[in-house]
């Protein structure tokens, strides 16, 4: 997906409009509150998910092509197929399995493992799902309505499970937090407004924040440069730790657009990752249209695995997309386009696995606890 000018973006219908604005009032009466300046993670936070407001608490379309981006699900199977072909082992060997999704979107993926599963013999795997936006679990309970062992959580399980949690495009919605490198210290980037409109300010010095970007650069071993302008997740860490907890046996799938550390924060990247969705275009600029266009930011894998790490799990596996369905799907893949009838499904494909498409840009991280699989395709972790 190229970058567009927001100059040359559709405008939104007047019921969007409005509701847009009433988000934008919310967040200028909050960043009024705080004095004149809230934290960009603040403002991402408010964006998409604000009660009512929020892009993913609206009930407009969000993916396919009435929505603003495609996943990996929406454009075929493989991805559930492969993800299922892994995840088999770990499933057969315990006892009551339970796979987790994190975020369903429309369900689709849900559905295509379901599937996926049930060709592989492993019919009694539960299936549960935690989704925070009341709209888009309407839209899962639509299209798996009916099908048995699956349910919805408001949180993650009260009982920490045996078998499988699976992230698809999720690590990439968590807030982030901006800043700018000014001589030595990190000082955080983040949102006001004048005359309506919002606009990116430097806040006052955050020692959490400079203290994550001092442990950042240790890590890259050597300092960010004067005026470099990044990103990264505070709640990452907490998340992953969280679905560790979550998890009883067995693993964590991750599947997201992202880098490793020291291609995340590479001098010439100045800017950061951060990257706008809206109506099937890509920019840059999170002001426009509050609550209509999603935001987000490309994953930092290094810092998955370090967080994997530090809450007790194996990094198992660390690969590309394109090695992972390669890998677990082998010349079932080249049967693709007969399998489905259509032409389109050679494009779809395409996407999937060519290298400047999703192929090479979405990674594939597996995080282990009491479990012994291998992540199919070649292994990246060296990387990491």
């Amino acid at each position: 997906m190229h970058r567009s000018s927001t100059a040359s973006l559709p405008r939104p219908d007047d019921r969007a409009d409005e509701r847009s604005r009433r988000l934008a009032e919310l967040i200028r009466a909050e960043i009024d509150a705080a004095g004149g300046w809230i934290g960009f993670e603040r403002y991402m936070q408010l964006a998409l998910n604000a009660p009512d407001l929020g892009y993913y608490a609206s009930g407009d379309e969000k993916l396919g092509a009435a929505g603003d981006f495609v996943t990996a699900p929406e454009l075929s199977d493989a991805l559930a197929r492969a993800m299922a072909a892994s995840l088999a082992p770990v499933l057969r060997a315990v006892d009551e399995p339970v796979v987790l999704e994190l975020g369903a979107g429309n369900g689709t993926l849900a559905a295509q493992l379901l599937d996926a599963f049930a060709a592989l013999g492993l019919e009694r795997v539960r299936y549960l799902i935690l989704e925070t936006s009341g709209a888009l679990r309407a839209r899962q309970q639509a299209a798996l309505g009916g099908r048995p062992g699956v349910a919805w959580l408001d949180g993650l399980p009260a009982q920490p499970i045996r078998g499988a949690i699976v992230a698809n495009e999720v690590a990439d919605a968590l807030p982030v937090a901006r800043f700018v490198k000014r001589g030595d210290a990190a000082v955080p980037v983040g949102v006001t407004h004048a005359g309506g409109a919002f606009a990116w300010a430097e806040g006052e010095l955050d020692p959490d924040l400079a203290a994550a970007v001092r442990t950042l650069e240790e890590r890259l071993g050597e300092p960010l440069p004067d005026g470099y302008r990044s990103e990264l997740a505070p709640a990452l860490p907490g998340w992953i730790a969280a679905l560790a907890e979550s998890l009883a046996q067995g693993v964590l799938l991750l599947v997201d657009y992202g880098y490793v550390r020291r291609d995340y924060y590479r001098p010439e990247r100045d800017g950061g990752t951060l990257i706008c969705h809206y109506r099937h275009r890509a920019h840059d600029d999170p002001f426009l249209y509050p609550g209509l266009q999603d935001i987000s930011a490309w994953v930092d894998f290094s810092a998955c695995a370090d967080a994997a790490r530090d809450a007790g799990l194996d990094v198992a596996g660390f690969t590309t997309q394109a090695q992972f369905l390669i890998g677990a799907l082998g010349p079932a893949l080249l049967g693709e386009r007969e399998r489905a009838g259509s032409p389109a499904a050679l494009g779809a494909l395409k996407t999937l696995l060519m290298p400047g498409e999703m192929g090479e840009r979405f990674k594939v991280l597996l995080a282990t606890k009491s479990a012994d699989i291998a992540l199919p395709g070649r292994d990246l972790r060296s990387r990491l």
